[in-house]
Parts: structure tokens; C-alpha cells; sequence
């Protein structure tokens, strides 16, 4: 079996899996792998300060939107070995693969300006 991981279940990482495993043949597996189980409608956080949209109202679970025939895999990345071909998460072990989709997005990190 061939086997396809992609790194981050964010709109993008959940778009490519929903869409290969749509298009690959049964000879392939997925895994989507992802820190967490909370997806956040960004455009939403617009309108939380004006209290039109609550938090909770923006925040939903990524399973939701995983199609069947899909392994999700809610863990931290631990290490990616390019040379064995080899994901590590922290807390779910290793995943082989043969195809690699890196798909994590970004995290905001201000820099301070009183340093």
C-alpha cells in the first residue's frame, strides 16, 4: 500500500486529503496529521470584538469536515526524517510515507516592541 501523510488539517492540509482521496484508488492511504481537533472560521474573529460572533460560535471540531477513508491523527509533530521517509509525532509514534504534504500553515507571533 502507498502511503500519502499530510501535515496540518487546517482549510488547505483538509482540502488536499478530502480531494485525493476522492481522486487515488483504494492502493492508497491518507493520514492527516494535526496538533489539535479545533478548526476556527478566521473570517468569523472579524465580528468576536464587536460581540456579533462569540468564540464558540466560530470554533468546531476539524472531524467535521474530514471525509471517510481519511486517518486523522490529533498529535504534535515531533520530527520529520527526509531520509527514511518518516514522521514522528509525540504522543501517536511514527508514520512512513511516500508522499509527503506539508500543509501547517503559520502561527501569528508579534514581536514585542519593548524588548
Amino acid at each position: 500500500m502507498k502511503k500519502l501523510v499530510i501535515l496540518g488539517a487546517g482549510s488547505g492540509g483538509t482540502m488536499m486529503a478530502n480531494k485525493l482521496r476522492r481522486d487515488l484508488d483504494d492502493e492508497w492511504s491518507i493520514t492527516l496529521i494535526d496538533k489539535d481537533n479545533v478548526h476556527y472560521y478566521q473570517p468569523g474573529f472579524l465580528f468576536v470584538p464587536f460581540e456579533i460572533n462569540k468564540p464558540q460560535d466560530i470554533r468546531r471540531s476539524r472531524r467535521e469536515f474530514i471525509k471517510p477513508g481519511i486517518d486523522f491523527i490529533i498529535s504534535k509533530l515531533v520530527n520529520v526524517d527526509w531520509d527514511k521517509q518518516e514522521i514522528t509525532t509525540a504522543t501517536e509514534g511514527k508514520f512512513k510515507y511516500d508522499i509527503l504534504i506539508m500543509s501547517t500553515g503559520c502561527d501569528n507571533r508579534p514581536i514585542s516592541a519593548h524588548r
